[in-house]
Parts: C-alpha cells; structure tokens; sequence
C-alpha cells in the first residue's frame, strides 16, 4: 500500500508547476528515501517465500540497496524532468515516462534480487531491452497499471471523500468509512499481487537464463569424460 502510494506522488511531484516549490521538492525526496527501503523489503520477502526461507539480509547490505535504488530513482526523475522541459507533449511524455520507468525498475531489479551494483544494474537494464524487450515491456506495462490503480484510487475515492467535510456522524459516515477500508485494502492486494508477478516472472527469466549454460558445462564435462573412458578401453584392447 505504501509503495503504490509512494508511487502515485513521486508521479504527480513531478508536474512542473510542483517542481518550482521548494517545499514540493522536499515531498519528493522524502517519498524516495521512504519508498528505496520499502521496496528492498518487499521485494526480498517475495524473494524469500518463494525460496522457503526466512528473510535475512544485513543491515550493512539494507542500507546499501537503499542508497543504490535512490540514486535509480533520482537519475530517471531527472531523465523524466528533462524530457517534458525539452518537448512538453503529452503523448511523448507518456512514452518517454514509460521507457524510463521501466528502464529504472529493471536496473531496481538486478540490484535487488542479484546484487548488482548502481553502474551494472544500469547496463543490464538497457541491455534487457535489446535482448529482452518482452520482459521490458512487461514491466513497462505493470508500473502502467500500478500507477493507473493508485491514480483511480485517490481522484475517484479518497479525494471524494475528502471533499465531503462537515457532516454528522451517521449511518453514511460509517459506510463512506467502510467503502474507503475495502477500497484501500483492494489496492493493497492489487500493488501486493502486482508486485509478486513483477519479482517471480523476473527471477523465474533470471533461473532460465542460468540453467542452459549450466547444462551446457554439465553435457560437456559429461561428453569429455566418455570420450577419454572410451578411449582408454580403446587402448587397452
């Protein structure tokens, strides 16, 4: 919840009108530095339960990830700040907030769950989009969607309910209250279940990328060894 939450405000700080006020620019920062150790956390815990171990992981370490996935984040705000200042339409925004948020997320991704460091993280995750721009796309697309069910959340629910102040506590008050609990834990579940698709569909491309080249050694060791059996049998008859 907090990380889809996060998600919605770094997206709408990023408005140029937002971006020329100090205290805006703060919130922005603030959401960053808050959303690094949330989605270490998360994202390791999907990790670990798929693994049927308990989630260990430095404080050293913790700290380190958050600090990389930070500089992530800042390097692609900057990118998408650039972007809408030198051509400041909507349909090139979009594509180009799409193209740089995934780009960042893959880059989230390998440091996470591989322990890449900043630098190489960066370079894996262009090079995803030339060797597998399906995976790219599909990230792409779930930030899409996450970003579109927190947006819907806030303008179609919680700023409704905010905007109707003032009135006694009655059986409508108890059921706007109500409604706004379901609403919140049904996005939770949404961004959880997001989130999980998002970890698992990336380790499980990580895992097969490994395998072949692992049955490649293991087939050629394997070949090596009845050659040279068969060869010395040779050469005893």
């Amino acid at each position: 919840m907090a990380q889809a939450a996060l998600l919605y405000l770094v997206g709408e700080l990023l408005q140029p009108r937002h971006l020329l006020r100090p205290f805006s620019v703060l919130w922005l920062i603030l959401a960053v530095c808050v959303m690094a150790p949330v989605t270490v956390w998360l994202w390791k815990d999907i990790e670990a339960r798929k693994a049927r171990r308990e989630n260990q992981i430095s404080i050293k370490r913790f700290l380190e990830f958050c600090l990389e996935i930070s500089a992530v984040i800042f390097c692609s705000i900057a990118l998408l700040v650039a972007a809408k200042l030198i051509y400041p339409d909507w349909l090139f925004s979009a594509l180009a907030s799409s193209i740089i948020s995934a780009t960042s997320t893959l880059a989230i991704l390998y440091i996470v769950l591989c322990g890449q460091p900043f630098d190489r993280a960066l370079s894996l995750a262009l090079d995803t989009w030339n060797k597998k721009i399906s995976l790219a796309a599909l990230v792409a697309f779930v930030l899409l969607l996450t970003h579109g069910v927190s947006f819907a959340m806030v303008h179609g629910i919680l700023k409704g309910f905010m905007s109707r102040r003032g009135f006694p506590i009655s059986g409508d008050f108890v059921t706007i209250w109500v409604l706004c609990l379901i609403v919140l834990l049904f996005t939770a579940f949404v961004a959880a279940f997001l989130n999980s698709f998002l970890v698992l569909l990336f380790l499980e491309i990580i895992a097969r990328k490994k395998d072949p080249e692992a049955e490649k050694t293991a087939v050629g060791r394997l070949i090596t060894s009845e050659a040279s059996s068969w060869h010395g049998s040779s050469l005893k008859i």
